[in-house]
């Protein structure tokens, strides 16, 4: 019996290497949706509770837009800042903001800065003059206290699709 395994493992193998070949099928990534201007809404914390007692642990947030496009470039005609309650707090760019292609733009919300409370929010405007790629659009939260760091991402998502100039 123990003869008969040398044989398996070899042929085994060969077959494996056969069918792999077949079910590795490259798989082309679809190109992005094109858009000449969206909303988009981005969740954000400036602060996240831990323990048993809630403490709370305070949290800078960065909010980045970067135009993907390699020749266009967008323009951010607002930014708002919303509470955990859906009210306003901030107008953060009542003039348009043009982003360059593939360059990039931030809107921060310091550490200390929790009257948002917890679950705050960005609305986000961007046209452009033609469909393009659309720009990244995320929050970035980072806090640095007792010690500890930690940070993380939330993506911006869609609401609407809005035309151009």
């Amino acid at each position: 019996m123990a003869g008969n395994c040398r044989y398996f493992l070899p042929i085994f193998s060969f077959w494996l290497l056969i069918f792999s070949g077949f079910l590795a099928v490259p798989v082309e990534a679809a190109p992005p949706a094109l858009s000449s201007g969206q909303l988009i809404f981005v969740p954000v914390y400036s602060h996240i509770f831990f323990g048993d007692r809630q403490q709370s642990f305070n949290l800078s947030v960065t909010l980045s837009l970067r135009n993907t496009d390699l020749t266009a470039p967008i323009e951010i005609t607002s930014v708002r800042y919303y509470d955990e309650k859906g009210k306003l707090v901030k107008d953060y760019a009542p003039p348009a903001i043009t982003i360059e292609p593939l360059a990039s733009a931030r809107f921060y919300v310091k550490e200390s800065d929790v009257s948002a409370g917890s679950e705050a929010s960005f609305l986000v405007r961007w046209q452009a003059s033609q469909k393009i790629s659309p720009p990244i659009i995320e929050g970035l939260m980072v806090g640095t206290s007792f010690g500890q760091g930690i940070s993380f991402t939330s993506p911006g998502r869609v609401l609407q699709e809005l035309s151009g100039k």
